[in-house]
């Protein structure tokens, strides 16, 4: 049944029943007024604001009414006419007593009451009463609170006579008793109509807490972990259904062409709205044209692959105990191996020659198969150092662009590396070989059993040194024990141990050192980095920066994100240090070893002993290392590291034990290996296969969970008219997609949409080579809201369109033509030192919008000019005579760059014989000679790197004059200082190279007037294609659509905008009526939220809500979105499209308890203002609170985690996270007593990859609803009373005192 018949239905039955008053709004914000959600006004003005009673159900009912009772709301006294049914019979009158029994206790004693009023439907949770003589009466002792300090210590109840209204003691009502104490019980009615005789004494508290009671029984609240559970029985909330029923449908667009929708060819008659079809035609989504890019999938996904190989093969080769195959011998027995199993498969067929050369021929002459010598062995060894070497030669070459230290400075990409595969194998190639020969060369260094020429002596000798007979004679062979760095024994040949040696030192030095160390500062260099604002301009939370570069890594082109991706934000050069730890446990193994040269000599179990306490030691801070920083960015990548890392430590462990032969030793060096390795191996693979995406996908089938982007069910979330979560999903997306879609204003495909932007957001963005089309210019607007904040936007709107406009555009005019480039001047007189910074001149460069000039000294520091003053400033200084001449020396000097220059320079140089290290100062006598120069080269050094034609204009200005190839000298020689003042020796070099300045500069001088007006002329292209209020005034502010068109037509310029807006006249009337039907009021606004987010996150898991995605797919009309459902048209709804079972079936994601949980929701949203709201409890404690009070409550102050800026359009992947806070709260278990520390197996289940989300923080003492099951369904305790009446086993009320 489609849901506008679903609706129809209702309609009927509200039509039948009464007319619908109209649906208001009510803001977040917890009064103590009617609720405006009330069906009329007489529910209104019979519902008190104050917390409503808790009942216990009686087998008894009658229609008798009690006269109006005085109560109490708030801090002041109010009259309402308080009616409660009670039994017909005819009861004895009863009184209660309350009497000082100690200091703890007050006694209450009762006795019967007969001729009670009649009462109706309601019952007061508070009655006034005065205290009469003191009369006391002995009975069993039960805590409670000990009376207000108004009241007298002794005191009892007044009898409740017929017909009478009860009073206030005194005529003062504020000795009413407050409804909220912990120990309240209610007063019910025994099985015979009568008030039940009790006595109790209760403990004295504070005396706000009070409460006189008469009871019979209590009632227990349900915990909510019950009643969201998947066989629970349905929540009936017919208060709420009634309201659902009386809101009117929602004005949608008729689902024709000619009304704003259009087909997107699947399925027949399917209409979707504009332009969302276009957007579903194309497969794409709203990110992939902002950032006019597609992810990959996974198995075509470079990042992906070698990020998993990478980690599986560091995780296996970082292992101890495969340190002993990083040998020599081990490379070496290797190849022979893979060259033995080639020939087995060759065999003696040698009919096929090209079959034997390449499975025969070629694998053994890699293996050495000649002959096994050491020589050789070493040769192989030599061989694949100097790969390394050449690998780490063009892999610097690659990324030394990116490594340059200090701020990007101009309007210029930044170093990003090339995208291709070169540098990915080469990055690859080096990560891997980096454990294996930086290990190998240790064992050179230290030059280990495996490189002895002679059989190791050492083992099974009985002395120390051992005795060892002579190979030959002593003047051919060297001594028997004298074999270390040599690879013969005799002294005639050749020894190639040096050669050796200097090589393995330059590879440690190469790959070992170096290559990590540079590898941190490419990483630091490419890494994405998050911007601190949503596109809706609200600031990010911490959790929300983690899951925006989650994102962002997904979509990050870098061919070296296989080495970071997989590291959390903060950690991306983690790779780095995890190669040093891994190195530090081989190189242990290595080089503390008995078998070497270094600790030949010592006893080989002590050293033995020693290694394996010193591997443990590292092993365990590496283990403690990973436990306290869980660098990766998947929890599952976590625990699989964790493994790891606790298998180094058992395997060390294991090794201490058995280097120090305890008991068990055979056991600990066989099976227990065996069963470490096993175990540890076989969870590295169940993570590697369960972090897999098409198993994160089964994995939420099987476990059927539901996620959503936003904590949807928190009181918090912003649900008025404004609320930046339908106006993000609706408005701005169809905006965006209007743009990026259009064939004209879309975004070009060969625009990378690359910014110059800072490290820290210092300054604002500005897109780089700007192609003319208004989707560019629109992304860069969200660009620009996203680093700088809504505010700071609306701010540079108003500055740039303002009435000061045209005074900033005449001074960006001035500053672009004539102050941007080098040699600008700025000094701030607020701070007139600037740390680390000797002069004031630098490069800067003019950002449009907001207006901003950005600084770069040539001493490195940075200044960023704001303020309308500060730019005034800026155009003084530089405009001034002093200034102006100073720039005039800086271009003169500029233009001499490169060039041989006049000045002459005597030099004078302290011959002699010197010391024969350069660490020793001083020479043996003192001679000088003095060698006089006419000429130099003149060179400029400069700190940045800003090319244009072939010009550096970057910041830095050092001066050096290089006469002879050890003959440099600085530019105090030409008389040149800091602020580069005319100075004589310098007007001198001026004047004695006049001819060479008036032949460069001019060209200069051209160069940097293209340079500058190529940036203005760019800067005003952008403003011509789309102004930047476009953002402010059309996507951020929903309107009607005529007024949109004409408001347009007037502030933008480009005629494809104006015919954009012009002709989508239909689109922006679907938005905007989509816009104001959600927002009707805050249960419409609820309602769309949750199926807009169900939707976006769920539809490719959910197999359902694709089958019939015109019913759940928000971008068409006939979506349950826009329509609220009352609870049993929802049940028949989803259980007509196959998402709902009367009995549960196991792949069910929607069940009772979900539908429960979502019905308690929108009840609180309608009700959160009205006493009807207050059915929660935190525990046991019996104060009766509203969604909103329980996130008071159990954090101390509002929560919004969770629930702020809009969300993202459409991101589907499953990314793990904290759980948000109210999908904490209501998983929570019932508890009485408060939890004082976290959970220590919160991410249990995270770990092994069964849920991405976790419990964070203290769990509460969970909540409990006052709600009771009857005929096989939870009614709220009022409902119980008013339900089926007249039945004979209906039952009574009870009301408190």
């Amino acid at each position: 049944m489609p849901v506008k018949d679903l609706v129809g239905l209702y309609e009927k039955r509200s039509q039948r029943g009464g007319s619908a008053a109209p649906l208001g709004r009510q803001s977040n914000v917890r009064n103590t007024s009617a609720h405006p959600l009330a069906s009329d006004s007489s529910s209104m003005h019979n519902d008190p604001p104050s917390t409503p009673a808790r009942f216990l159900v009686h087998p008894t009912r009658s229609s008798n009414t009690l006269n109006s009772i005085p109560r109490r709301s708030g801090s002041q006294s109010q009259s309402h006419a308080i009616q409660a049914e009670l039994p017909p019979h005819e009861l004895t009158t009863q009184h209660t007593k309350f009497t000082t029994v100690n200091d703890n206790y007050i006694l209450v004693s009762s006795a019967k009451v007969s001729d009670l009023p009649e009462m109706s439907s309601d019952v007061t949770d508070e009655i006034p009463y005065n205290p009469p003589s003191l009369k006391a009466s002995a009975s069993k002792v039960h805590p409670s609170s000990p009376p207000p300090p108004s009241y007298s210590a002794d005191y009892e109840m007044s009898n409740l006579a017929p017909n009478r209204q009860l009073t206030p003691w005194d005529s003062d009502s504020s000795s009413t008793i407050r409804p909220r104490s912990p120990y309240r019980r209610p007063l019910s009615l025994d099985g015979s109509g009568s008030l039940a005789s009790t006595s109790t004494a209760i403990k004295r508290d504070s005396p706000s807490q009070f409460s006189s009671l008469l009871t019979l029984g209590t009632h227990e609240p349900v915990p909510v972990s019950v009643i969201f559970a998947r066989n629970a029985a349905p929540l009936y909330l017919p208060d709420l259904d009634e309201r659902i029923e009386k809101l009117p449908p929602p004005v949608l667009p008729a689902p024709s062409s000619d009304k704003g929708l259009s087909r997107n060819g699947k399925g027949k008659g399917s209409t979707m709205f504009p332009p969302m079809d276009v957007l579903a035609a194309s497969g794409k989504t709203v990110e992939d044209l902002e950032h006019n890019a597609q992810i990959a999938p996974g198995w075509r996904n470079r990042n992906t692959i070698f990020g998993i190989l990478i980690n599986a093969i560091l995780g296996f080769t970082g292992s101890s105990a495969l340190a002993s195959f990083y040998s020599l011998h081990g490379l070496f027995d290797t190849l022979q191996i893979f060259a033995l199993i080639l020939n087995t498969i060759v065999g003696k067929d040698t009919s096929n020659h090209w079959r034997k050369l390449i499975f025969g021929t070629i694998p053994n002459i890699l293996a050495f198969n000649l002959a096994t010598s050491t020589v050789l062995s070493l040769i192989l060894l030599l061989i694949f150092m100097i790969i390394s070497g050449i690998l780490l030669y063009f892999f610097y070459r690659s990324t030394s662009l990116c490594c340059r230290l200090g701020t990007p400075e101009g309007l210029q990409k930044r170093g990003y590396l090339k995208s291709n595969w070169s540098l990915i194998l080469m990055s690859f190639v080096l990560t891997v070989l980096y454990l294996p020969i930086s290990t190998m060369a240790l064992h050179v260094l230290v030059w280990s059993e495996d490189l002895w020429v002679v059989p190791n002596p050492y083992v099974n000798a009985t002395s120390y040194p051992p005795v060892v007979p002579p190979l030959g004679p002593q003047e051919i062979f060297r001594d028997p024990l004298d074999f270390c760095w040599t690879t013969t024994m005799k002294r005639n040949q050749v020894n190639f141990a040096p050669l050796v040696v200097i090589i393995a030192i330059a590879c440690v030095a190469g790959v070992t050192v170096w290559f990590p160390i540079h590898l941190r500062k490419v990483i630091q260099a490419v890494a994405p980095r998050v911007d601190h604002y949503t596109e809706l301009g609200t600031k990010r939370s911490g959790s929300d920066m983690n899951r925006e570069y989650q994102r962002l890594l997904a979509r990050d082109a870098n061919p070296l994100n296989f080495l970071y991706g997989g590291f959390r934000r903060g950690w991306a050069t983690y790779e780095s240090i995890a190669l040093f730890a891994k190195l530090v446990a081989l190189a242990l193994t290595a080089v503390v070893d008995p078998d070497n040269c270094l600790f030949r000599s010592l006893s080989r179990d002590r050293v033995a002993v020693a290694r394996q306490i010193l591997l443990l030691l590292a092993m365990l801070v590496f283990f403690l290392m990973q436990c306290f920083l869980a660098p990766f960015l998947d929890p599952v990548n976590n625990a699989s590291e964790w493994t790891s890392r606790a298998n180094y430590v058992v395997t060390s462990a294991v090794s201490l034990g058995v280097a120090l032969n305890i008991p068990g030793k055979d056991f600990l060096n066989g099976p227990m290996l065996y069963i470490i390795y096993v175990v540890t191996y076989g969870l590295s693979l169940y993570f590697s296969l369960i972090n897999a995406g098409f198993m994160r996908r089964a994995v939420k089938r099987l476990t059927r969970r539901i996620d959503f982007s936003i904590d949807i069910f928190s009181p918090r979330i912003d649900l008025s008219p404004s609320s930046n979560h339908p106006k993000r999903r609706i408005w701005q997306e169809s905006i965006t997609t209007l743009l990026l879609t259009n064939p004209e204003c879309g975004i070009p495909k060969e625009q990378q949409m690359i910014f110059a932007q800072a490290i820290d957001s210092e300054y604002p963005p500005y897109l780089l080579e700007f192609l003319g089309t208004p989707g560019e210019r629109h992304v860069e607007n969200l660009k620009i809201l996203r680093e700088i904040g809504s505010m700071e936007y609306t701010k540079g709107v108003a500055l740039m369109y303002g009435p000061d406009r045209l005074r900033l555009q005449e001074l960006g005019e001035i500053i672009q033509l004539h102050f941007v480039g080098p040699d600008c001047y700025w000094k701030n007189p607020n701070s007139p030192t600037i740390p680390g910074c000797r002069g004031y001149f630098g490069h800067a460069w003019w950002i449009p919008f907001p207006p901003t000039i950005v600084i770069h000294y040539d001493d490195g520091p940075t200044a960023v000019l704001r303020d309308i003053a500060d730019v005034q400033l800026y155009l003084h200084q530089n405009s001034s005579p002093d200034i102006q001449r100073r720039r005039q020396v800086r271009l003169a000097l500029r233009a001499l760059s490169g060039k041989v220059v006049k000045w002459p320079y005597d030099h004078i140089e302290f011959v002699g014989s010197r010391r024969p290290f350069f660490f020793l100062s001083g020479r043996r006598y003192q001679a000088q000679t003095s060698v006089s120069f006419r000429c130099a080269m003149l060179r400029l050094k400069q700190r940045g790197d800003v090319y244009w034609e072939d010009f550096n204009l970057g910041s830095g200005f050092q001066i050096e004059l290089n006469y002879a190839k050890n003959v440099t000298v600085d530019g105090t020689v030409i008389g040149l200082n800091d602020d580069f003042d005319l100075t004589k020796p310098l007007a001198r070099f001026l004047l004695l190279n006049e001819d060479a300045v008036k032949a460069h500069l001019p060209h200069l001088e051209a160069v940097l007037e293209r340079y500058r007006h190529h940036f203005r002329h760019e800067g005003l292209w952008k403003s011509e294609v789309l102004t930047y209020r476009f953002l402010t005034h059309v996507y951020n502010r929903p309107q009607e659509p005529t007024g949109l068109a004409q408001s347009s037509i007037e502030f933008e310029r480009d005629q494809r905008v104006k015919q954009l807006m012009l002709s989508s006249e239909a689109i922006f009337e679907a938005a905007y009526a989509r816009l104001s039907a959600v927002t009707r009021n805050e249960i419409t606004t609820w309602w769309y939220i949750f199926w807009d987010d169900l939707w976006r996150r769920n539809n490719d898991t959910i197999k359902a809500l694709q089958t019939h995605a015109t019913d759940f797919n928000p971008w068409y009309p006939t979506s349950i979105a826009y329509t609220p459902l009352p609870r049993a048209a929802l049940e028949a709804f989803l259980t007509q499209r196959g998402l709902l079972n009367r009995k549960p079936k196991f792949g069910d994601f929607f069940h009772a308890g979900f539908l429960n949980k979502m019905y308690l929701r929108m009840y609180d949203v309608v009700f959160h203002g009205t006493k009807k709201g207050d059915i929660i409890h935190i525990g046991d404690d019996t104060s009766e609170l509203n969604m909103e009070e329980v996130d008071e409550h159990t954090q101390g102050q509002p929560s919004t985690l969770g629930t702020g800026g809009g969300t993202d359009h459409d991101d589907e992947s499953i990314r793990p996270r904290p759980m948000y806070r109210w999908e904490g709260i209501l998983g929570d278990k019932l508890s009485r007593h408060r939890h004082h520390h976290r959970d220590l197996w919160a991410k249990f289940g995270v770990w092994f990859g069964i849920t991405p989300r976790w419990r964070a923080g203290i769990p509460t003492r969970g909540l409990a609803l006052d709600v009771a099951l009857e005929n096989g369904r939870y009614v709220l305790l009022r409902q119980s009373e008013n339900a089926d009446r007249g039945a004979s086993s209906d039952l009574g009320k009870v009301y408190y005192l």
